[in-house]
């Protein structure tokens, strides 16, 4: 049995890691639930959208959701209620006029249609192509990116971004942040699709990748914290009360790396190709068939582990100083900065007095 050790004593206890004791690779349990014959269907972010791309090549079956990437809990909840028969209220939200043509207010904003025949054409050509993908899925992989929403003033419903500015000035939107309460809720009925009515397991996963812009008087650091602190405690709470649900550390491998710069290309935001790959690879290491794991990974551009000390090393060798007095290295313990001070103050009051 794992055992915490103090100078108090000692604790056994089921489960024990400290954080000199972490590495590279982040600890947790394997999940085989993925084959070479299992459909894994991804809705959601950015991981999302990286997971599909990298199915392609490693044999696995499926894709990402045709209507492209949802960035919350509330868009993603919508659109699989959809799939479920479930979401009446789309069907009420006007279309936007948008120069010559109709844009559809949950798709993307740069394909207009030329009339509302058209645009609902096209709409059931990307619902049927999405139940068609998550009908049969043994998996379902949802990654959620933020809590910043715009919601629709007549029907309630969430858009999947900030209105489109050909309409934003009048439709009236409700900015709304989400709160971990909200995202709780709409998790709930998320897993009510994937479970009762699709019958595939449910993988969670929280995107590293930091906010673009935010809609609030924040500095964007701090709404971005914000944001992904409430999207991790939302999924922790939740991920508690189901142990069926299965949550995937891409949040944390990055976060949490020795250099995040390891994993961020110059702008900050977004992630390296070569780390994506290693994000991927730990994701089918986690819960994929040993076969669909990739055998020669090169990490090597991993910054390595070096903070392993279970006490803190001295501070670096810098200097304090007395006003009028002479500098005392900062790493003497004071007892020794106290007694060096006294001799010093002593050997000068010697030299005056001669």
């Amino acid at each position: 049995m794992p055992t915490l050790r103090s100078r108090l004593g000692n604790w056994e206890l089921a489960h024990v890691h400290a954080w000199s004791d972490r590495a590279l690779r982040i600890r947790a349990e394997p999940v085989r639930l993925i084959d070479s014959t299992t459909k894994v269907a991804t809705i959601g972010s950015c991981f999302a959208q990286e997971l599909a791309k990298s199915m392609r090549t490693t044999g696995i079956h499926g894709g990402m959701h045709p209507g492209g990437l949802f960035y919350s809990t509330a868009t993603i909840r919508q659109e699989l209620e959809r799939i479920a028969g479930g979401w009446p209220d789309r069907a009420a939200e006007p279309t936007w006029r948008v120069g010559d043509g109709l844009v559809d207010p949950f798709r993307d904003y740069d394909t207009q249609h030329a009339d509302e025949a058209a645009l609902l054409q096209s709409r059931e050509g990307v619902d049927r192509a999405a139940e068609a993908l998550f009908e049969g899925a043994g998996v379902v992989v949802v990654t959620l990116g933020l809590i910043e929403t715009w919601r629709s003033p007549a029907t309630g419903n969430t858009f999947r971004q900030i209105p489109h500015p050909a309409v934003f000035p009048n439709l009236g939107a409700q900015f709304h942040r989400l709160t971990v309460g909200e995202m709780v809720e709409d998790l709930e009925r998320i897993r009510r699709v994937v479970r009762d009515h699709l019958g595939a397991e449910l993988v969670i996963t929280t995107s590293p990748v930091p906010l673009h812009t935010t809609f609030t008087p924040l500095d964007v650091r701090v709404a971005n914290t914000e944001s992904k602190s409430r999207i991790r405690a939302a999924v922790s709470e939740f991920v508690d009360l189901h142990p069926d649900v299965h949550y995937f550390h891409s949040y944390e491998m990055v976060v949490t790396a020795e250099r995040q710069s390891d994993y961020f290309r110059d702008d900050g935001r977004h992630v390296h190709r070569h780390a994506v790959q290693h994000i991927v690879a730990e994701f089918l290491r986690l819960f994929g068939d040993p076969g669909l794991q990739p055998a020669d990974e090169d990490t090597s551009w991993l910054t390595p582990i070096s903070k392993t000390a279970t006490e803190p090393s001295p501070e670096p060798s810098a200097t304090r100083a007395k006003p009028g007095g002479a500098a005392i290295p900062a790493s003497l313990p004071r007892r020794a900065v106290r007694s060096l001070r006294r001799r010093v103050r002593s050997a000068l009051g010697a030299g005056a007095a001669r």
